[in-house]
């Protein structure tokens, strides 16, 4: 199993058009081969004194395949090609990493 985790910050103002793009294509992703999970989420306070402080304008993908092929195929998807155009003008940055299960 591969795991990906995407942080994105979202330009002021653009997250509920991001958001509603995001749902659009998730169930998309979620009927590819190999996808497992396909989760985003938005930060929320909690009590926990470890936790970074809340970002508004983050935007965390929760991914999960069962192969760096599935991922590769993925990405070149006609709706995900779709998608990056259409959101590429909503996000300030983007940072992704990518691993495997330690043990």
């Amino acid at each position: 199993m591969i795991n990906v985790i995407v942080t994105m910050v979202i330009k002021e103002g653009k997250l509920n058009e991001f958001i509603a793009e995001c749902a659009k294509v998730r169930p998309l992703v979620l009927e590819e081969k190999g996808c497992i999970a396909y989760d985003y989420m938005t930060e929320m306070p909690t009590a926990m004194t470890r936790q970074e402080p809340v970002n508004a304008h983050r935007v965390t993908l929760i991914e999960r395949w069962e192969s760096l092929e599935d991922i590769d195929v993925h990405s070149q998807a006609k709706h995900m090609v779709e998608f990056v155009a259409k959101v590429k003008d909503l996000r300030e940055s983007v940072v992704i990493r990518v691993g495997k299960p330690a043990f």
